[in-house]
């Protein structure tokens, strides 16, 4: 149930939601006046969730991150706790399709390939209605060893989660039993997602650290005018992101998961 609900709060909090049915109201109502109001605020909510500046600005809501490893240092690591959420399945061609997260599984096969870190810990259930049967967990394995020639001994799964909380909760029974406890430990996900996904390790008694890779954009490409006030079309999937994630940690704080 809760599941479903998340994909449907996903739909709801959507700011392009927000936008079309405000332009749907003005489309369809009588009223010139209200026609005039609604067709303002659909103006206004586009230009504000477009704005990069206003999304790096409310980014700052959701918490940093503790025990963060830089890239340019060489730290090493028992193994990379890889989180889940990157693929969708293609029944047609019976095959994945990778959505925008892809680089937490190219992240992880660079420090495994680099020697960072010995072994690869994938977490992740079925994030579709759809295709409840099919694992991500299984079929990123299954991945790795047929396109990049990873050993199988070196891939281990949890595949029964469905959300980061489970994620956590569900690994930790499977680290207790390998005695990984005290190994060192570093996670792979999303940067948005890295303090939830970090808080709840950390709640089930895993203290992993978290591993920064460089800025894509220097900070001089970062103020330039066309990231300070032209709209982007791109933010505005950023700001469904930014948004699913602030609610999930206030959730999972009510909850007590984090």
């Amino acid at each position: 149930m809760f599941f479903l609900l998340s994909k449907i709060l996903d739909f709801l909090i959507s700011p392009i939601t927000w936008i079309v049915v405000i332009l749907a109201i003005a489309v369809f109502t009588k009223n010139a006046q209200r026609k005039r109001k609604t067709l303002i605020i659909s103006f206004v909510c586009l230009m504000f969730f477009s704005n990069p500046l206003l999304l790096a600005i409310f980014r700052n809501l959701i918490p940093s991150c503790e025990r963060i490893i830089s890239d340019n240092k060489k730290e090493h690591f028992h193994a990379a706790i890889l989180m889940g959420g990157m693929i969708s399945y293609d029944e047609s061609k019976n095959r994945i399709l990778f959505n925008a997260n892809i680089n937490r599984l190219t992240q992880t096969v660079e420090l495994y390939k680099k020697g960072v870190v010995k072994k690869i810990f994938i977490t992740g259930g079925s994030g579709s209605i759809i295709y409840p049967k099919k694992r991500e967990a299984n079929l990123l394995k299954n991945y790795l060893i047929e396109y990049f020639n990873l050993p199988n001994k070196d891939i281990l799964i949890e595949n029964q989660s469905n959300n980061t909380h489970e994620n956590a909760l569900f690994s930790k029974k499977i680290l207790d039993s390998l005695g990984w406890h005290n190994k060192r430990l570093v996670l792979i996900t999303s940067p948005l997602h890295q303090y939830r996904a970090q808080a709840c390790f950390s709640k089930q008694g895993y203290k992993t650290y978290i591993y920064a890779q460089k800025s894509k954009k220097n900070s001089l490409e970062k103020v330039l005018p066309k990231n300070l006030f032209l709209p982007q079309a791109e933010i505005l999937l950023e700001w469904n992101n930014f948004l699913h994630e602030l609610i999930g940690v206030i959730t999972y704080k009510i909850a007590g998961y984090i």
